[in-house]
């Protein structure tokens, strides 16, 4: 089971709150963060509540003061403020699909084939554990235009924006763990 606790003072002291899952608001008083440790597994901490604002992942370690939390952070928005508002772990066998970019928003998680997922915006996503072929509709049917033909996705951080021309997001009907294609 994942677990992450967060510090109110640098070096893993003072106040202390120890998660071992999903929070979408961190009560007032208990989200001061100057100092993290991962015992297990691998987390998203957000600056604002709902799984909203900056966004960082945190593998397992230690993380001393503001500084080592600050740069991990995964997306563009830059605005940490020193507090974690909401936490959730990442799935560590599988793929999650995020609703908004920086990997904040509602999530899927899936660990195995999905012949019908239903997310018509789909801005980041998040693979650990082999490698996942991405479909436009359900069923495992269609192909991206802007890829020329299959959108296959190994372990790594994936931002929409990135690889979708248009609007930064993909629609999402179904997902399929496939063979390493190298």
């Amino acid at each position: 089971m994942a677990s992450i606790t967060i510090y109110s003072e640098e070096r893993l002291r003072g106040t202390k709150k120890t998660y071992s899952g999903k929070v979408e608001d961190v009560p007032s008083g208990d989200n001061t963060c100057h100092s993290i440790k991962v015992d297990s597994g691998e987390w998203l901490v957000y600056s604002n509540n709902n799984y909203e604002g900056t966004s960082i992942r945190l593998p397992r370690g230690i993380y001393p003061d503001p500084g080592h939390i600050r740069n991990l952070h995964c997306g563009c928005n830059t605005n940490w403020n020193d507090q974690v508002r909401s936490l959730r772990p990442i799935n560590q066998d599988g793929i999650t699909l995020f609703d908004k970019d920086d990997f904040c928003g509602s999530e899927q998680a899936v660990t195995s084939n999905n012949p019908n997922i239903e997310m018509d915006n789909c801005c980041s996503i998040i693979v650990r554990g082999g490698w996942w072929k991405v479909f436009p509709y359900g069923d495992y049917n269609g192909d991206y235009d802007w890829c020329r033909g299959e959108f296959a996705l190994g372990p790594g951080n994936y931002r929409m924006p990135i690889y979708a021309p248009g609007n930064g997001r993909i629609s999402v009907g179904s997902v399929q763990k496939v063979p390493c294609p190298y």
